[in-house]
């Protein structure tokens, strides 16, 4: 996967703005825009495949209830369950697919009977972390977002010095920029399994 760096974004930002340089304020308040904007791409669809894990095997742990909690030693944080299996999925063969429902402890399975259940295998999205970056840093931005995090960031910047009309074209020019990203995500979609779930008589059944 491509990316750009956070020195890059706010260069561009800059750049737009027409300005030498920022003050002290007008920094921390882009720091601030871009983290937000950041935050809206990365929300905007599960299926961003830089924080996607696919078929992870993961501890189901029995008190009170199966429970797959979202930390487990020496594996990611997860940060959104997208699908859990009995099996590995998207091979050969079809998996049985668990229902459940999310807390602040983890993914509670449904209608697990099967006794020796200790493992799952989760689909999930890995959690979001803002940037903590510097204007010249190096810290790797997603190519994916760039470019609508720095309008769309921008567009703040103008509605935060009054000039409305100018951040309105700003912000258009970034939603065109998602926009593209989200049909690329649609194509992929399109061709593959991974997001799409068939409900049958046998995966609705007990485990």
């Amino acid at each position: 996967m491509q990316n750009r760096t956070y020195g890059e974004l706010f260069s561009l930002i800059q750049s737009l703005s027409g300005v030498g340089s920022f003050t002290s304020e007008e920094r921390s308040s882009i720091r601030d825009f871009i983290n937000r904007r950041f935050l809206e791409a990365y929300l905007t669809s599960q299926m961003w495949p830089r924080y996607l894990v696919v078929g992870e095997e993961r501890s189901i742990s029995a008190s009170p209830v199966q429970t797959i909690p979202y930390t487990e030693s020496g594996k990611n944080t997860i940060g959104e369950f997208i699908r859990i299996h009995r099996t590995q999925p998207f091979l050969r063969n079809s998996a049985l697919e668990f229902d459940f429902y999310v807390n602040y402890n983890g993914a509670h399975i449904l209608n697990l009977s099967t006794a020796d259940a200790t493992s799952a295998f989760v689909t999930y999205k890995l959690p979001f972390s803002p940037f903590a970056a510097s204007p010249s840093d190096s810290t790797e931005v997603p190519a994916e977002f760039f470019y609508f995090i720095a309008h769309a960031a921008y567009a703040d910047f103008l509605r935060m010095d009054g000039q409305t009309d100018k951040a309105l074209v700003e912000e258009k020019a970034a939603g065109n920029y998602l926009v593209l990203e989200l049909e690329k995500l649609d194509v992929i979609s399109n061709n593959s399994t991974i997001n799409k779930r068939f409900t049958t008589y046998v995966n609705r059944q007990s485990r």
